[in-house]
């Protein structure tokens, strides 16, 4: 916003001009009347500030995330997946400590065992949904209405959680959203989530056809539905007194995902033309089978390293300018074809070391896209967080920070 001075008058009214007296009117067929069209001067205009741009760094290094990696995978094994919950907070408060934005760095705050009651809590609901599949109609019909009923509570549960553990300069982020609101935002797209499972358990026998109807309706309202979660993680973030707003994009969203289709299978079909041919050449129609699974893990291998950067980057691109927390905007200009590189290279060297340069990998991961991160402020980001005012920590806000720690990534 400009900020316009208060102007002086650029000279005295008429009326104090001369003080009152008896002297007669100056004759104003003599009066010197050459400045009449002498243009007016008018006190200058302050122009906005020019938007500060920050950008964030990285500076995790990959063979000392290695030594965590190790140490966190050997406990894992060794203790049959208990010891998951506190990898998970060493890694994620390694990553956040060695990301800074103009000098400070973030940090997370979360303990072990919520994590872990989210893990289990989610081996049960997912065991439990595959067991009443199998077992009778009424079961899975059961299962489906527990997880669309609980599902919107562990949502909004999970995001307080993340946020809450998270922190930037001393100040925690927050998740602010009621209960109602999650449902709102997440029942719809759960309901669309089974909405192939329902048809299948109630009209397979008698209207097949409503199997292939709701998959279309499904693949049709796919970006819709990773647009309202988006939509409901990005405005629900808080930090202080300062609230997230998330513009709505859901054109970006569609227009990403078709472009992200046509991509890969355009990238499909000259891959599988080349491994038929490959077969045929070297008689491993024989062995069909292995043919099979070679040819599959190839198609696979391309699109994941060809096709997923393009929709990765495209998606964080439209996500984070749709962003804003308080005055502060948010870009990223991450590339398809760097990102490409970057699986490329350490894709391989990860499958030729047997797995052991994933450390590195994850790293190498990490430093880019943090780094194309850019966070733009009306004020130097010293000057906004002086003006943060510090929230006071409500039951909720408490409640919070032992609530499942479930990863939900969308």
């Amino acid at each position: 916003m400009a900020i316009v001075p208060a102007v002086e008058p650029a000279a005295p009214l008429v009326e104090d001009a001369v003080p009152a007296s008896d002297a007669p009117a100056a004759d104003v067929s003599t009066a010197d009347l050459s400045t009449a069209d002498a243009p007016v001067t008018e006190a200058p205009v302050v122009a906005a500030p020019a938007a500060r741009i920050s950008t964030l760094r990285f500076t995790g290094d990959g063979a000392e995330y290695f030594r965590i990696w190790v140490v966190n995978t050997l406990l894992t094994l060794l203790t049959l997946g208990i010891y998951s919950a506190w990898a998970k907070v060493r890694k994620t408060r390694y990553f956040w400590q060695n990301t800074t934005l103009d000098g400070y760095a973030f940090d997370y705050h979360a303990r072990p065992w919520p994590i872990l009651r989210g893990r289990i809590l989610a081996l049960v609901l997912a065991f439990g949904y595959s067991m009443a599949l199998d077992f009778s109609r009424t079961s899975a019909l059961v299962m489906i209405a527990v997880l669309c009923l609980v599902g919107p509570w562990l949502f909004l549960k999970s995001q307080q959680f993340k946020l809450v553990n998270t922190s930037w300069r001393g100040l925690r982020f927050g998740f602010e959203s009621s209960l109602a609101q999650a449902y709102v935002r997440v029942l719809p797209v759960l309901l669309l989530w089974f909405a192939s499972t329902i048809a299948s358990v109630l009209f397979l026998e008698r209207y097949p056809w409503t199997i292939a109807v709701t998959a279309i309706a499904f693949v049709v309202m796919l970006p819709w539905m990773h647009h309202r979660l988006k939509a409901f993680q990005h405005g629900g973030v808080r930090w202080g007194d300062l609230s997230a707003q998330f513009n709505p994009c859901v054109g970006g969203f569609y227009k990403t995902y078709v472009l992200g289709t046509l991509l890969m299978i355009g990238l499909f079909l000259p891959t599988a033309f080349i491994g038929g041919i490959a077969v045929v050449l070297t008689r491993m129609e024989r062995h069909g089978e292995v043919a099979t699974i070679v040819m599959g893990g190839l198609i696979v291998l391309v699109i994941y390293v060809l096709g997923q950067p393009y929709v990765a980057t495209r998606l964080q691109q439209r996500i984070w300018g749709a962003s804003q927390l308080g005055p502060v905007r948010f870009h990223t200009n991450i590339k398809a074809f760097r990102l490409m590189r970057i699986v490329l290279l350490n894709g391989g060297a990860t499958l030729l070391t047997l797995g052991l340069y994933w450390p590195f990998a994850a790293i190498a991961f990490a430093r880019y896209r943090i780094e194309c991160m850019q966070v733009e402020a009306p004020a130097s980001l010293d000057e906004v967080s002086a003006g943060v005012q510090r929230r006071a920590v409500d039951a909720t806000g408490d409640g919070a920070a032992d609530a499942f720690g479930l990863d939900i990534g969308l």
